[in-house]
């Protein structure tokens, strides 16, 4: 399915105000210039991530210029959706759940998890960490399920709120498909507002410092940043977008460091289409291309993160999270 909004300008890209990363004591800028970077399809080794929690630390933003167009899948290895199949010596995160997206995890999943096995009105545990602020939420719930009866319902406004969770992972694969189904009921607005809905990267991760992890983001389009680089995104495809309203939707990201440094390659798709990504940002931070160098996966992070304020409430359910080596797709809800 496309999804098609007005085409926001990354020249006009509106400047991060002073912000609220989960962690105390660190500033992380999220400015970024234009470059040559390409989506998935090419190499890298993996990294650790890293545990959320706290608040405090801030962002600040830089004056974005346009990048360079970057194509969809190129030709690759044979892994599924166009990129290498990742080492199949990826471990499974100790107490892991086996269920989540039907079964449909794989074998060798590094997060498999539907949470059908938590109780309601309380964050899930079995290893995750909840990280709140302000009247941010972040409980499971059966109001609402892609599979089975429960899924995880998030909400709160930018930036006065916050509510994630986190857990560590462990993995020896170079490469790492995040995917899970999503249904917003209201989103902030995407334009100059930047959140970040999930993170994978390293145990500082939540300290919003520079090159800590990976983020699916919102920033004027949906986009992949290396924390706190250049974007690469789609600005045609946003996540307030009503076209992606009231139902559920497939989001999946990859990240892909089989290539060493220099050349970690990034792929989104939404109900299975991949986005066509662009380099935006600005070089505050001495980064004028996504010549992105690995970086260690540790840990996992999900929720509600932003960095701007933004009346508009957050409101929305994940169902069905898998992290794992190889592409799984998305399934049809049973």
């Amino acid at each position: 399915m496309a999804l098609s909004l007005g085409l926001a300008r990354c020249s006009a890209e509106v400047p991060q105000s002073a912000g609220n990363e989960p962690r105390a004591g660190a500033t992380a800028a999220a400015g970024d210039a234009g470059g040559g970077a390409s989506p998935v399809g090419g190499s890298t080794p993996s990294g650790t991530a890293g545990s959320g929690g706290g608040t405090g630390s801030t962002e600040s933003g830089g004056t974005e210029t346009g990048g360079s167009g970057i194509g969809g899948g190129g030709t690759t290895a044979s892994g599924a959706g166009g990129m290498p199949a990742g080492s199949a010596g990826a471990d499974s995160v100790a107490g892991a759940p086996a269920g989540g997206a039907n079964g449909s995890c794989g074998s060798n999943a590094i997060v498999c998890e539907d949470f059908e096995q938590y109780p309601t009105a309380s964050a899930p545990g079995g290893g995750w960490t909840p990280a709140l602020r302000g009247d941010g939420k972040i409980v499971v719930d059966a109001t609402r399920a892609f599979s089975g009866k429960q899924s995880l319902h998030v909400s709160g406004k930018m930036a006065k709120d916050h509510a994630n969770i986190s857990r560590p992972i462990q993995t020896t694969s170079p490469t790492a498909y995040v995917r899970f189904m999503y249904y917003g009921t209201s989103y902030p607005a995407s334009a100059g507002v930047h959140t970040r809905l999930a993170r994978i990267g390293t145990t500082e991760a939540a300290s919003g410092d520079p090159y800590t992890s990976y983020s699916l983001a919102s920033y004027n389009g949906t986009a992949i940043e290396k924390v706190n680089s250049i974007y690469l995104r789609d600005t045609g495809t946003k996540l307030n977008d009503p076209k992606l309203l009231n139902r559920w939707a497939c989001l999946e990201f990859a990240v892909d460091m089989s290539g060493g440094a220099g050349k970690v390659k990034v792929q989104i798709w939404v109900d299975g289409q991949e986005l066509k990504l662009s380099a935006a940002g600005s070089s505050s931070h001495g980064m004028t291309t996504a010549s992105w160098d690995p970086i260690a996966l540790e840990v996992f992070m999900l929720g509600l993160d932003g960095y701007q304020d933004d009346a508009q409430l957050a409101d929305f359910w994940i169902d069905d999270l898998s992290i794992t080596p190889q592409r799984v797709g998305c399934k049809a809800a049973p």
